[in-house]
């Protein structure tokens, strides 16, 4: 009797094993290497839950392939360079085939390079970098790869939806460009220059130059007052995390009145950080892909919204991390396989849905297209943004769209494609 037992006790043991490989062997697994610790942790987080989510959704709906799920897989990058590289090592040792990350273009840039060496070198064995958020020019055009996607605007295409919108307003008339000392920043002051000469001439550059890389300064009051002397009316800036709020936070307090044009103020953590008073006081600015309050925001979007949000505890900030994943499940799909290299070609040239139209991956260098939404930071709103269930008492209101026709750049990409 107790022999049968034992029988049955190992054999339910076996059954739950082999359940449990066959379980980890059908996932389609996606690494995520973001600060999970450290100062930006908060917004490296965010990302992981936005990407755990958006694969929850599509699991729920029945998978990929017949009913594989996607398994979000989280590294910690505690935001140093060095570690991002240790942890993308143990991302190809596991054999996992897709990663995906996108706070900080220097950690992108590791990726990007360790990857075309690995690719390079192990054929059969590619891994794919799906970008969601690294945002240097230069990636998708003399550093464009075929395993790397990007599914955010680049600075180029970001600074063009600025100008475009700083040109409507006839009351800015001299801007000042202050942005961070390294890839990401220098990206963006060489867009703001030529897009400024191209699309804005009667805007007067007075002021323009780069600071000690991110999070170094503490005090802005130095900046604060050449911006004074200059008589800029508008700061055009690529600052982002604490360098954007400490940059805003001290213009306030200095009683400058100014607008800021940016790509990131609008961060939750960083308009959590100014708060309230500073927000209202100075205009900022931001570019984006959509936001809840914008009066075309689409129903079905609205819906996934809401899921989000009894999800997290927390209002929807970006919708590229949900068109990224749905785009590479219909590649998936369309490959019938999840080979990097078959769904990296059926990736290319691909539609999607947007929250202002379509969005299409562009063949040519792996770049993603769509509308972008220009947005101010105000307590005006319909629905207040929600974090943590802290309601912040304001959101964003739509000043303009521009149209992904007007934001379709050339590119210096001379992409060479894996044979098949």
């Amino acid at each position: 009797m107790l022999t049968n037992f034992i029988k049955i006790l190992l054999l339910s043991i076996t059954l739950i094993s082999y359940a449990s490989i066959t379980k980890a062997k059908d996932t389609i697994k996606i690494a995520i290497i973001e600060p999970m610790s450290g100062p930006l942790a908060s917004v490296g987080l965010d990302f992981i839950e936005g990407l755990e989510f958006h694969a929850e959704r599509i699991n729920e709906a029945g998978g990929v392939l017949g009913g594989r799920h996607i398994e979000i897989v989280p590294y910690d990058n505690a935001m140093v360079a060095e570690k991002t590289i240790q942890q993308l090592r143990k991302v190809i040792d596991q054999d996992i085939r897709y990663v995906t990350q996108g706070v900080g273009s220097n950690h992108a840039l590791n990726i990007i390079k360790t990857l075309q060496k690995h690719n390079k070198r192990n054929p059969g064995k590619e891994v794919m970098f799906l970008n969601h958020s690294a945002v240097t020019t230069s990636f998708t055009n003399e550093l464009c790869n075929f395993y790397h996607f990007r599914f955010d605007a680049n600075v180029d295409m970001k600074v063009a939806a600025l100008v475009a919108q700083m040109a409507k307003d006839p009351s800015i008339k001299k801007v000042y460009l202050l942005n961070q000392n390294y890839a990401y920043g220098q990206s963006f002051q060489k867009a703001a220059r030529k897009f400024l000469a191209e699309r804005a001439p009667n805007i007067e550059i007075v002021g323009d130059e780069l600071i000690v890389p991110f999070g170094k300064i503490l005090d802005f009051n130095p900046y604060v007052a050449k911006i004074t002397s200059s008589g800029a009316d508008t700061v055009l800036t690529g600052n982002w995390g604490p360098d954007a709020a400490r940059l805003i936070k001290a213009s306030a307090n200095s009683q400058l009145k100014v607008q800021f044009y940016t790509i990131y103020a609008g961060i939750p953590a960083t308009i959590n950080s100014m708060g309230k008073k500073v927000t209202t006081f100075n205009k900022v600015v931001q570019v984006t892909e959509s936001h809840e309050n914008d009066a075309s925001h689409p129903e079905w979007l609205k819906e996934i919204d809401a899921e989000y949000f009894k999800f997290s505890n927390k209002s929807p900030y970006v919708d590229r991390q949900r068109f990224m994943l749905e785009m590479f499940v219909k590649a998936v799909e369309k490959a019938e396989s999840t080979d990097p290299t078959a769904v990296g070609f059926a990736l290319e040239g691909m539609t999607g849905r947007g929250a202002h139209g379509e969005i299409y991956m562009r063949a040519k260098d792996h770049q993603i297209h769509f509308d972008m939404v220009l947005s101010h930071v105000s307590t005006d709103v319909e629905k207040t943004f929600i974090y943590n269930n802290e309601d912040f008492g304001m959101a964003y209101v739509t000043d303009g769209w521009v149209s992904k026709e007007d934001l379709t750049l050339p590119t210096t990409c001379k992409m060479k494609r894996p044979k098949i």
